[in-house]
């Protein structure tokens, strides 16, 4: 898994309360309900909004298998950089999961900011 995608699954996996740092990756994970597929699908949704980058789009995603779903959305933009919002529901809790992530232009690529 390439470096940005290492940092991808970890920021989706700080949808929940505890920080990133306190907690392995795997147990973030395992709290926050989704799984490595669900953050993958959650990471193809991104991409497909980067690509447009234009405010209030939304891209919506599910995996059945897990029963996670969710939305990310085009929340703005600074700079050259696009914060994306991300609303994730695990299967049989209606507690959304949020989390904003902002995305900036690096060599032609979109690299996870914070």
């Amino acid at each position: 898994m390439r470096f940005s995608g290492i940092l991808t699954a970890a920021a989706l996996a700080a949808l929940v309360a505890a920080p990133a740092a306190a907690n392995p990756l795997s147990r973030i994970l395992a709290k926050s309900g989704l799984t490595p597929q669900d953050t993958n699908i959650m990471r193809q949704a991104e991409q497909t909004l980067l690509a447009e980058a234009q405010g209030g789009k939304r891209a919506k995603w599910s995996n059945p298998d897990s029963g996670a779903h969710g939305e990310v959305q085009v929340a703005g933009k600074e700079g050259d950089c696009v914060l994306l919002q991300h609303q994730a529901f695990v299967k049989d809790d209606q507690t959304p999961k949020q989390a904003r992530r902002k995305f900036c232009p690096s060599e032609g690529k979109w690299l996870l900011s914070q």
